[in-house]
């Protein structure tokens, strides 16, 4: 054993002969440095500016001077990388000495300075051979003849790796800690040097506690070389490492952005691999987060047959059309394959009945207009015979309240709306008024959902109901920066129509929230209890669920299914309101959790909307609007009422009267 250590200290005084020679003779003969070429990437922030991902070979970011690093970062680098970086030209005589030393005394340290490990990072491997050492301090010489110090540590700093796909500090520093270099703090700053040494030794999400020695080592550096007490070294120590990484938050966006950006700045000769652009999205961060987490969370209840499903979600913003979050393929599903937010189409099921009463409620029928639960069927003996069922197969065979029938779903009750109220073609071309842009056939069916579409459509005409009646177009990018900060794309007008007057938007949400309110979706409930209102969704043999959320702030489409629509979903998850209604009540008692006004902010109540006592066995109002009499009616409630239908409502029930009609009857 003796005789194995002497050997190795034998061998390291002569590597100490060695390059003490090699560092003051001039056995390395000068040559010009071979071309510097950096390879840096576009990238994409939220609209609230957090990075969301690169678009490059690597991901790195040019960070154009060291007044844009912290002072912090620039002395725990030096102290604890290499103490006479200002001293030497290249190479360290003492650096080596006391790396060699302590490579004795078993603590492993390499005597490369900075500007030798910027020399290897930029031309050479990371091979151990005599050869490439001297290779590295004949380039690191060369660097320090052609650029100042400040240059190249700048360029050590935008060239190293910090893992976690992060290269250079800036990568880095959002990585890390969501924020930009200049804004690191002194225990952030030390976390990152400490890191330069061994990126996957010292990986945060693998090796926590490592990480934090490691900082805490640097920290200590700096103590030694004078930067610090030691009484804030003892108080920095017992800091948390306060991490904010987000690798893999809104994979799907990104991706969709760059389909989107690449054909935008095409049009300009640029590309988003080597035109270092930034791309500022309509991604709101903590939107996103919550998402992916509630996808996350719903999926890990899924039994092992489900864990295949597949799941498209989309946020707008009512009023705008910013895509506020999109998820487009379950959590192990590839973000460069299919986007199940934007393009599938499918059939919607029950969700597609807020357009069928939408029709209605435009058309002048009140919330307590009764609907036939009964069996029924429609074209009799034709080829287009149907025969509609409720989910569980049983029926009252008696009428309830509109409201009711969207509270529960119940697909009888639609069925009779569809075939005695109004027409197919009335709901088609209402659905096509809020948004809804795909084919979709004018069949009685309908009514239950059997038409495709898809679940940006639903998302953005559902946030017509939440905005009173404002169509905005959903968008992705707001605008679109060179390097040097020049706008070359900005989203200059959001595209918006008013398709539906306020009042039938407002007497449809107020509908729509009772849905969750021991309706369909009452599963939202366990999570969230602020404003809302939504609409599930199951088609027939249970391939597809469905649940579109909304609020003033969000509407958010949500399905779940195979992609082969030949197979079902199963294990109590095959309903919308088990396998989606969950995730948007977790999503939106995340956001609101960020954003506290989120779910308190109730849907707009315009003037025209005043509550009247409905009779529920006629859908009229119980006072009577020609005589002021009271109608002696058992079966009452009062209802939100758009007061300018009244002439439609009353037309509705007494057609022969409506010359008689004197809209100005008071109430």
């Amino acid at each position: 054993m003796f005789d194995k250590l002497l050997t190795v200290k034998t061998t390291l005084i002569l590597q100490i002969s060695f390059f003490l020679v090699l560092v003051n003779t001039e056995l390395i003969f000068s040559q010009d440095l071979p071309p510097i070429n950096i390879q840096y990437s576009s990238y994409a922030v939220s609209e609230d500016g957090i990075v969301i991902g690169y678009f490059g070979e690597k991901e790195r970011v040019d960070v154009r001077s060291t007044g844009y690093i912290s002072q912090y970062l620039l002395w725990s680098l030096i102290a604890t990388e290499d103490r006479d970086f200002y001293n030497h030209n290249g190479v360290s005589v003492k650096g080596i000495i006391r790396g060699i030393f302590k490579t004795m005394t078993g603590h492993v340290e390499g005597g490369s300075t900075l500007t030798m490990q910027l020399a290897r990072n930029l031309f050479l491997s990371n091979e151990r051979t005599i050869a490439r050492k001297i290779k590295e301090i004949e380039l690191a010489k060369n660097l320090e003849q052609k650029f100042t110090k400040d240059q190249i540590l700048l360029l050590y700093l935008n060239t190293v790796y910090f893992g976690q796909g992060a290269y250079g500090i800036w990568a880095a520093s959002q990585e890390y800690f969501g924020k930009t270099p200049d804004k690191l703090s002194i225990t952030e700053s030390a976390a990152l040097a400490g890191l330069v040494q061994s990126p996957s030794g010292y990986d945060p999400v693998k090796h926590p506690g490592k990480m934090l020695s490691r900082r805490n080592a640097v920290l200590h550096n700096l103590v030694e070389v004078g930067k610090i007490s030691e009484q804030e070294y003892d108080r920095l120590k017992e800091t948390s490492l306060d991490l904010k990484l987000h690798k893999g938050v809104g994979k799907y966006f990104l991706e969709q952005v760059r389909k989107e950006a690449v054909e935008i700045i095409r049009q300009k000769g640029l590309y988003l691999d080597h035109n270092e652009l930034k791309i500022t999205t309509t991604m709101d961060f903590t939107v996103q987060k919550a998402a992916d987490d509630a996808v996350n969370s719903q999926w890990k209840q899924f039994s092992n047959s489900m864990k295949s499903a597949q799941v498209g979600l989309i946020s707008v913003e009512p009023g705008s059309g910013k895509i506020l979050s999109m998820i487009g393929g379950n959590p192990d599903a590839n973000p460069l394959g299919l986007n199940r937010a934007v393009q599938i189409k499918r059939q919607p099921g029950s969700s597609f009945k807020a357009f069928l009463y939408g029709s209605l409620l435009q058309e002048g029928y009140t919330l307590s207009e009764p609907l036939l639960d009964k069996p029924i069927v429609v074209d009799p003996g034709t080829a287009a015979e149907w025969k509609p069922q409720n989910d569980d197969g049983s029926y009252t065979n008696t009428s309830m309240p509109m409201e009711t029938a969207i509270k529960h779903s119940i697909n009888l009750a639609a069925a009779y709306a569809i075939s005695h109220l109004t027409t197919p073609d009335s709901v088609v071309a209402f659905a096509h008024q809020v948004g809804i842009e795909s084919d979709i056939p004018a069949y009685p069916s309908i009514a239950l959902g059997t038409g495709d579409v898809s679940p940006i459509e639903m998302a953005s005409s559902y946030a017509v109901f939440a905005d009173g009646g404002l169509y905005a177009k959903p968008f992705s990018i707001l605008k679109i920066e060179d390097k040097n900060g020049n706008i070359i794309y900005r989203k200059s007008t959001i595209d918006t129509s008013t398709v539906l007057d306020p009042a039938t938007a407002y007497l449809l949400t107020s509908a729509l929230k009772t849905v969750l309110d021991g309706g369909t979706a009452s599963t939202v409930r366990r999570y969230y209890r602020g404003i809302g209102a939504g609409k599930t969704g199951t088609t027939q043999n249970y391939t597809d669920a469905w649940f579109v959320g909304i609020s003033p702030k969000i509407s958010t489409a949500i399905w779940i299914g195979y992609d082969d629509p030949r197979r079902k979903l199963g294990s109590g998850y095959q309903y919308g309101g088990t396998a989606c209604a969950p995730i948007w009540g977790k999503m939106m008692a995340d956001i609101s959790r960020s954003k506290r006004w989120f779910g308190s902010i109730d849907f707009y109540r315009p003037p025209t909307i005043n509550d009247v006592e409905l009779c529920e066995d006629t859908g009229e109002p119980v006072k009577n609007i020609l005589t002021g009499q009271i109608n002696n009616c058992s079966n009452r409630k009062i209802y939100p009422v758009n007061m300018e239908k009244l002439s439609d409502i009353y037309t509705i029930h007494h057609p022969v009267k409506k010359e008689t009609f004197d809209f100005n009857v008071g109430w």
